[in-house]
């Protein structure tokens, strides 16, 4: 049986929306204006978001990290693209990297004010809210970002973790230390 597509391929025009610089023009009154230089860390996966960043100029690259893997290129963000995942909302712990690929000039918005203009912006609010519903989406459905968890499929308390995680709405990955050696040097 086929796999069906991923909302990565399916929606990507709706999960990576490019803003025009009226609708910029109108969140400016939300954000502080920053700069970040080439190699600069925007977003580290693990500690508390900072809010949406919001391209002015230069490129952001977005990677995500799998148990043991390398990190991967998710996506490249330029001009009028916007930098964040469902988490940003309220300041929870970011779930990728994203990193200036050069210099780059950004509008922040803090958690409080994103959540402010969802509310005082309500057409850009809904296209930002459904960007990072699908993102979200996305790292679910991909097994990316969140925690690993490592276990034999069968063991209870590996399924009531899956079971809470998948409840919630958090991504998770699951790796079996008997049946992959990545998984075993973690826990060596």
């Amino acid at each position: 049986m086929a796999s069906s597509p991923s909302v990565r391929e399916t929606r990507r025009a709706q999960i990576y929306p490019s803003l025009e610089g009226v609708e910029i023009d109108r969140l400016r009154r939300f954000a502080s204006h920053r700069r970040f230089g080439a190699g600069e860390m925007l977003v580290r996966g693990g500690e508390p978001g900072h809010g949406l960043a919001i391209i002015l100029n230069g490129q952001v690259e977005v990677y995500r990290h799998g148990g043991g893997t390398a990190a991967q290129l998710i996506t490249t963000h330029g001009s009028g693209n916007f930098v964040g995942e469902l988490a940003q909302l309220s300041g929870r712990p970011a779930l990728f990297d994203a990193r200036a690929r050069e210099m780059v000039e950004a509008l922040i918005i803090a958690p409080d004010q994103l959540r402010a203009l969802l509310t005082a912006e309500a057409e850009l609010g809904e296209r930002i809210m459904r960007a990072l519903i699908l993102r979200r989406v996305g790292l679910i459905e991909s097994g990316d970002g969140g925690p690993v968890i490592i276990g034999r499929a069968g063991d209870g308390d590996v399924l009531r973790l899956e079971g809470f995680l998948s409840r919630n709405g958090h991504p998770f990955q699951r790796l079996d230390a008997e049946s992959d050696s990545c998984a075993q040097a973690l826990v060596d």
